[in-house]
């Protein structure tokens, strides 16, 4: 991988935000600590569907019986989300990608890496609506079972819609990739890698969780549209199924 942003648009890219060094420091530690920790966490956890419905379940009630569940979820990854998602597109809203001028790779990843930040905003957002916000508002109508919501049968029949699948495969990749490229801006802005050697072994290791983590995230989610695909067809012939057995 290689740099988001064009040297020659750093200072043209500061005057024009009017962008506090500090707060653009926060804006890149926030895509790492907390909200890049919890999205592996995230992955890594969801995987557990590969080993089947049991295993998935029980990973979705250890994490909802986490004591002050909600709390915790609105300071580790609701408001940095917000934080790191509004200012994110405040600055891809006025940043200059020279595209046209220079056509070498800082450019490309550089524009890739503010349209795959609006794309993972939109899709987080949407993610967060689906499950967790999904499942508090059960608990709030006081349904004895708020977990369904997030459970396996209904990620497995959202999964089996293709639309909705499509949706999923281009979000998690969107996000993956912000997210192991804004590893690579995070060490060059914190002083980590300063050589131009560091920074090439840099992106080669962004390039492997990239690819790691991209591979979980849609292992997963084809996973769940397996598993609804076979539901949807196991419905649709156990009516003919039982019409046989009857006639027999």
């Amino acid at each position: 991988m290689a740099s988001s942003i064009p040297v020659s648009n750093e200072a043209t890219n500061t005057r024009g935000l009017r962008d506090p060094y500090l707060w653009h420091k926060l804006h890149s530690l926030s895509g790492i600590l907390p909200i890049g920790i919890f999205l592996m966490q995230h992955l890594i956890a969801n995987s557990y569907a590969l080993r089947g419905p049991g295993a998935f379940e029980t990973v979705v009630k250890v994490f909802g019986y986490l004591p002050f569940v909600a709390i915790l979820e609105i300071v580790i990854i609701y408001i940095p989300i917000l934080y790191h998602g509004i200012y994110g597109i405040f600055i891809a809203a006025h940043g200059q990608q020279n595209l046209g001028s220079y056509s070498y790779g800082r450019n490309w990843m550089y524009f890739l890496q503010r349209i795959s930040g609006v794309i993972a905003f939109f899709y987080i957002g949407f993610h967060v609506w689906n499950t967790s916000l999904q499942r508090y508002f059960l608990e709030w109508q006081g349904s004895p079972d708020p977990g369904k919501a997030i459970g396996w049968e209904s990620m497995a029949g959202q999964f089996a819609d293709p639309l909705f699948f499509a949706f999923y495969v281009i979000g998690i990749t969107a996000t993956v990739f912000h997210f192991a490229n804004g590893i690579w801006n995070f060490c060059i802005r914190w002083g980590v890698t300063i050589s131009p050697r560091s920074q090439k072994i840099s992106a080669y290791v962004c390039a492997g969780i990239f690819a790691v983590f991209t591979l979980i995230g849609l292992a997963t989610a084809n996973r769940f549209r397996v598993a609804g695909l076979n539901h949807e067809r196991a419905a649709i012939s156990a009516p003919g199924a039982a019409t046989k057995v009857a006639r027999g």
